[in-house]
């Protein structure tokens, strides 16, 4: 067994190559990939503009859950926004409660505008979802409309203002957050921050492509001028990436993650649907424009993660019995990881999701796996997501 040692003699050309890319991957990741997953928790820092509002109709569809809705009108009702508010409620026809619900919050805040209308339980054959916001936005009063669901709770009473402020400045479209409390699996809480991150990093660099259904807002007559969803009338989803990316662009859209315009979304099995969502959005994205330059750079981001993990090993195999190599190599774990977990974790809290930092390394290296898991699931179960098979 040869003697360790340490020394900068003795070193072949292909140590100092291997220590080289270790080095380069790490200044690309540093330089690049961490900055790109800050820039989401450093938006979320941004102040929002200050001014007049105007009137709003908020749109809440309605899954048939009483007392969610219960809630998210109490909420809504709370809400500090200083000009008037519109409450259009939409029950796809999952519940008759949801008509006494409405009455009952008229009787008690007879100050307060609000609206009820529903899709018939008969309607078949087409999306019952997109039926639901075309229904509210037709019924709504006012030019600017927010849109959530009954199961998502407001984090402060300042959400509608933040989310029409940017509106209020000059822009058409405002892309918030909703956050899916009680998410189970440290994996499925990392994917849901890197699927969110990927969209909206792309969106605060000027390329708006998806939002997020649960916590968002546009000026009425956009949908209009769309002729609503009738570019995807054949499909169950994709109001709030297909639309979305079809009236958005560089000029019209602010992205609104300052934490006080964070909705949460409660379900009964979050995990459950969790995997919906991910799988309905796997499906769409695949028609989506303007989305490759953000699912390209961090697929090459992590790429450049396998680079350097590569690349690490082999120098220290290759130069031992020198061992000085192996500690440069190994001064470099740190100096990525300790950044880039920390990088995850601050962009993390400002979408309202915890990550836990031990198994951070592992989900960021390895989450490509699960992508590509949902990939195939979503083409297996593709039957679900046009109108036309059901």
């Amino acid at each position: 067994m040869e003697q360790i040692y340490f020394s900068f003699d003795n070193i072949e050309a292909v140590g100092w190559i291997a220590v080289a890319v270790a080095i380069c991957a790490a200044v690309w990741l540093l330089r690049f990939y961490r900055a790109r997953v800050l820039s989401v928790a450093e938006a979320a820092d941004a102040s929002e503009p200050e001014g007049p509002l105007p009137p709003v109709s908020v749109i809440i569809t309605s899954s048939g859950n009483v007392a969610a809705l219960e809630k998210v009108l109490e909420d809504a009702a709370a809400q500090k926004y200083p000009a008037k508010v519109e409450l259009v409620v939409v029950n796809d026809g999952k519940s008759g409660d949801i008509a006494d619900v409405v009455t009952r919050f008229g009787l008690r805040y007879p100050d307060r505008e609000i609206y009820y209308t529903h899709v018939p339980d008969e309607a078949r054959n087409l999306s019952r979802r997109k039926l639901c916001i075309s229904l509210g936005i037709k019924a709504c009063r006012y030019d600017y409309v927010v849109l959530t669901s009954s199961e998502c709770t407001p984090v402060s009473d300042r959400w509608l203002s933040l989310m029409i402020s940017p509106i209020a400045a000059g822009k058409e479209v405002s892309l918030g957050f909703g956050y899916i409390a009680g998410l189970r699996g440290a994996m499925n809480r990392f994917d849901e921050v890197a699927t969110a991150t990927t969209w909206l990093s792309e969106a605060i660099k000027g390329n708006p492509y998806r939002g997020c259904s649960f916590n968002l807002a546009y000026r009425k007559q956009l949908f209009f001028d769309a002729k609503g969803f009738a570019r995807t009338l054949v499909l169950h989803y994709g109001d709030d990436d297909l639309f979305i990316n079809q009236i958005t662009d560089r000029y019209n859209t602010a992205v609104v993650l300052s934490h006080d315009a964070l909705v949460s979304a409660n379900f009964d099995k979050p995990s459950a649907q969790f995997r919906e969502l991910r799988l309905r959005h796997c499906f769409t994205a695949r028609m989506l424009h303007g989305d490759a330059a953000a699912r390209w750079f961090f697929r090459f981001s992590n790429i450049m993660l396998w680079i350097w993990l590569a690349a690490t090993v082999a120098g220290a195999i290759l130069t031992l019995p020198n061992a000085l190599p192996s500690c440069i190599l190994l001064l470099i774990v740190p100096a990525l990881w300790i950044p880039v977990v920390m990088a995850w974790r601050r962009t993390g809290a400002a979408l309202g999701v915890r990550l836990g930092a031990a198994f951070l390394p592992f989900m960021i290296m390895f989450r490509w796996i699960r992508t590509v898991l949902w990939s195939v699931i979503c083409g297996m179960s593709s039957r679900k997501n046009h109108t036309w098979r059901n």
